[in-house]
């Protein structure tokens, strides 16, 4: 028989045994070691290692100038320098290649689809830091400057769960790439981050130093949820056997379109998902095509629009800035046209401006009641073929403005603006149930139907509205109202600032 005490003594001993084998088993099974990759572009060099963490893809890069004069790189906004992705080796199928229309509406579905087939962002993590804490965020002031000799460490993640490339694909048909790009113009500001993923190739083309690995050579992984059914342009194929469809197509403009919308059919997500649904719209009518099929594209019925619903081309004259306003010389925007859109009717002469108009007050003026002409102004960035709009304009009087008073701000998170009376607001948002979504996609539609631009939209009988797309995007745009000697008001002007116009507060 053990003593007790010998025993106790006995289990400690063992129990110090067992913590130093496992100390022993822990040093001898240590993180694997990273795969080690490189590469140059005229003496700027770009080396990494990525290692499999056991949940993440971890990427540490060392970007260095070996040159003997200084190299400006282009950061993102956030100030790092270099981009990692997941990529893809394998895509979903395109299909067929049609002709003419058919093939240009189908450009449009492939665009969505590779959408679908974009790469995974790494996250950005602390270098020497194994953690998941992510670095502060500034945003730089200019362009990064590395000197002769001087080199920039990052480190990047990306955890299984967050990729969805990892999960369709597996890691035989995915790739870790990596790049930096230098400046096109050390004197001109620009993003790494701030462009679509379409873009990105001819943008940077020329200026890149770029390096890429197979992520089978770091890990091996199954795909856990692969892709299933047709693709997005496999199914438009099937969708276009239905030869009424398919000779309705054959017959618009090919250069008409506006945008092609195919939902896949998801009936487990309710009635209303049971069905393939491809909307298209054309430049020749405010009013959208609607397709619906089964689920592998058979059963088409088809829905076209009215004839009575074609568009109409708004008038073009040359563009203007607002009365008493002028431009900064810095923008890299030109003044074109001003698109008339059409008049606003004020039924109690109060406006309304602002996007979703949950919130909006009228501004703080009333004028007579009657409907008044509201134009965009456009502006084209450089030497691109598009225009973007400047500004929107209320004309409510043709009185001099001799002053512009600041009328606060609105804010956008969808892309548009919206001009209307205080009673068009609450026709807006008293629209039975399920027809407020129904309403403003006719809206949109319209909108696309005039390039993306603008539209006037009849509410009822005594309301309508004026919509334009603002600017370039979302954010916070400054509304200012104009007036005469008398005081009263002769214009609502909301600027997106594509012009950098000088108002008097500025």
């Amino acid at each position: 028989m053990v003593h007790p005490m010998l025993g106790s003594r006995v289990a400690i001993v063992l129990k110090l045994r067992l913590s130093l084998f496992a100390l022993l088993v822990a040093a001898c099974s240590a993180a694997p070691e990273p795969v080690t990759l490189s590469g140059e572009r005229d003496g700027l060099t770009l080396q990494a290692g990525v290692t499999n963490t056991g949940h993440s893809i971890a990427v540490d890069i060392v970007l260095r100038n070996e040159r003997v004069e200084p190299v400006v790189v282009v950061p993102d906004q956030c100030g790092r320098v270099v981009d990692v992705e997941l990529e893809r080796t394998e895509f979903r199928p395109e299909g067929r290649q049609w002709r003419g229309s058919i093939q240009a509406v189908k450009d449009l579905v492939l665009a969505d689809q590779s959408f679908l087939d974009r790469p995974d962002s790494f996250a950005p993590r602390r270098v020497g830091d194994s953690s998941t804490a992510v670095p502060t965020c500034s945003r730089p002031e200019g362009l990064t400057t590395l000197e002769p000799g001087q080199a920039v460490a990052e480190r990047w993640e990306l955890p299984f769960e967050d990729s969805v490339a990892l999960r369709e694909l597996g890691s035989d048909a995915t790739k870790v790439s990596l790049e930096a790009v230098e400046a096109r113009d050390p004197g001109e500001l620009e993003f790494l981050d701030i462009l679509p993923a379409d873009a990105e190739d001819d943008a940077r083309d020329g200026r890149v130093v770029r390096v890429e690995l197979q992520l089978s050579e770091v890990l091996q992984r199954e795909a856990s949820d692969p892709i299933k059914g047709p693709s997005y342009g496999e199914l438009f194929d099937q969708l276009l056997q239905d030869d009424a469809l398919r000779r309705w197509i054959e017959s618009q403009p090919a250069d008409a379109w506006g945008s092609a919308d195919l939902r896949p059919a998801y009936p487990d997500y309710g009635p209303e998902f049971a069905r393939v649904l491809l909307k298209l719209v054309t430049k020749e009518f405010e009013q959208a095509v609607l397709v619906t099929a089964e689920a592998d594209g058979s059963d088409v019925v088809l829905e076209l629009p009215d004839e009575d619903t074609r568009a109409q081309p708004y008038a073009r004259t040359a563009g203007t800035l607002p009365p008493g306003i002028t431009a900064f010389p810095d923008s890299e925007y030109a003044l074109t046209d001003d698109l008339q859109i059409g008049k606003v009717k004020l039924p109690s002469g109060r406006v309304v401006v602002g996007e979703y108009l949950d919130d909006e007050e009228p501004l703080a003026f009333t004028v007579a009641p009657g409907a008044y002409p509201a134009h965009a102004t456009l502006a084209r960035y450089r030497d691109y073929p598009n225009d973007d709009v400047a500004f929107l304009s209320l004309v409510l009087s043709e009185s001099p403005t001799v002053r512009w008073q600041p009328s606060g701000a609105i804010a956008v998170d969808g892309g548009t603006t919206t001009l209307t009376s205080d009673e068009g607001r609450d026709d807006l948002l008293n629209a039975p149930e399920g027809g407020s979504l129904e309403l403003s996609e006719a809206i949109f539609d319209s909108m696309v139907a005039h390039d993306y631009l603008a539209t006037e939209w009849a509410l009822t009988p005594e309301t309508n509205l004026v919509q334009v797309a603002s600017g370039v995007g979302d954010g916070g745009y400054p509304v200012y109202v104009g007036y005469d000697a008398a005081g009263k008001p002769t214009r609502v002007v909301v600027d997106f600032y594509l012009l950098h116009l000088c108002w008097p507060d500025a």
